[in-house]
């Protein structure tokens, strides 16, 4: 493997599928930021778009081709290229920020830290749902259970040891994989300062609404295999407070409970997380638009439940974000 003067060299891994309207911008930023014992790979997932051809305009960049795979897949293939000792897995749609490498090669120095990045910062002129959504930031570098995919950089070694991302996993392999390294003792550090600004958030509430269904049907195979974290233990709860909301509605009606109690409990639990993430990362003055979101993230997620053990209702296997491409 290569190294520069710090004993470091990147290989930067993108995935993507249709992003002709991202990958120039997320390739000049790393143009710039990457040294030159660095390496770009590109993996496909078989766009039909420009993409390939506006990848093939950078020729220190490497284009493989993985039609219809997960994006877990796809970042395992691009790490089977890589050549350097770091792994940086830059999602399409992310432009890192000048001095990230910098920040990344400093925290990775400690040999006690396996893997960092952080998470996604919002572009310029966000609209309510993107502040509100992103807003949860931490401030200084500290411990973490995950990096977000889109932002993820990891030693070779580290990567290797846990067999790299679940191939198996449509959507929220960064949580599984993080999982995987903690139980093998490796320590990730989520540092603002290596820092991207992400430009495919959900703007509006329908967007949202959208990307959350894509991301709940992680949730089954989770459920599947009896993995239960923080995010499931909170949907069981939220299910649980909306079934005794709905059992104790025609009480209220009937005005033997008092009617708040219904939509107290129906509140408790997004209530209860951004608290839980105002207490982590500040951000108070979003406290009421946060609640909103995650109203809506805890009912798509138990409509996803439902749908999956009551109805038996097929989800949908989609391979990419759905604002993507």
């Amino acid at each position: 493997m290569n190294l520069d003067s710090s004993g470091f060299a990147i290989s930067f891994i993108i995935p993507v599928l249709n992003g002709e309207k991202y990958i120039k911008g997320c390739l000049d930023h790393i143009c710039r930021e990457m040294a030159p014992e660095d390496e770009i790979i590109v993996v496909d997932n078989g766009s039909t778009d420009t993409t390939t051809e506006i990848v093939k305009g950078f020729v220190e960049v490497k284009l493989l081709q993985y039609p219809g795979v997960t994006i877990s897949a796809l970042r395992n293939r691009g790490a089977a290229q890589a050549k350097e000792n770091l792994l940086a897995f830059i999602d399409c749609d992310c432009l890192v920020c000048p001095g990230w490498r910098a920040a990344a090669i400093e925290i990775l120095g400690n040999e006690q830290v396996t893997a960092t990045g952080s998470h996604y910062d919002f572009p310029e002129n966000p609209t309510w749902v993107e502040k509100a959504w992103l807003s949860a930031r931490t401030l200084t570098a500290k411990p973490a259970e995950y990096i977000v995919g889109g932002n993820f950089i990891i030693t070779w070694e580290a990567f290797e040891a846990v067999k790299g991302f679940d191939e198996t996993m449509v959507t929220d392999e960064d949580t599984e994989i993080g999982t995987r390294l903690r139980q093998r003792g490796y320590r990730i550090i989520n540092a603002p300062q290596v820092r991207v600004i992400h430009l495919g958030n959900a703007k509006t509430i329908g967007q949202f609404i959208k990307k959350e269904k894509w991301h709940s049907t992680s949730m089954l195979r989770k459920m599947n295999c009896r993995h239960i974290d923080k995010p499931m233990l909170m949907t069981f709860a939220y299910l649980f407070c909306v079934l005794t909301a709905l059992a104790t509605t025609p009480a209220a009606i009937m005005a033997k409970v008092n009617p708040a109690i219904p939509v107290a409990l129906v509140l408790l639990v997004p209530v209860v997380t951004v608290i839980y993430r105002l207490y982590q990362f500040g951000s108070y003055r979003y406290f009421f638009p946060q609640v909103v979101l995650y109203l809506l993230f805890y009912s798509v997620r138990v409509s996803t439940m439902v749908n999956h053990l009551l109805i038996g209702r097929n989800t949908t296997q989609r391979l990419r974000d759905p604002l993507e491409g």
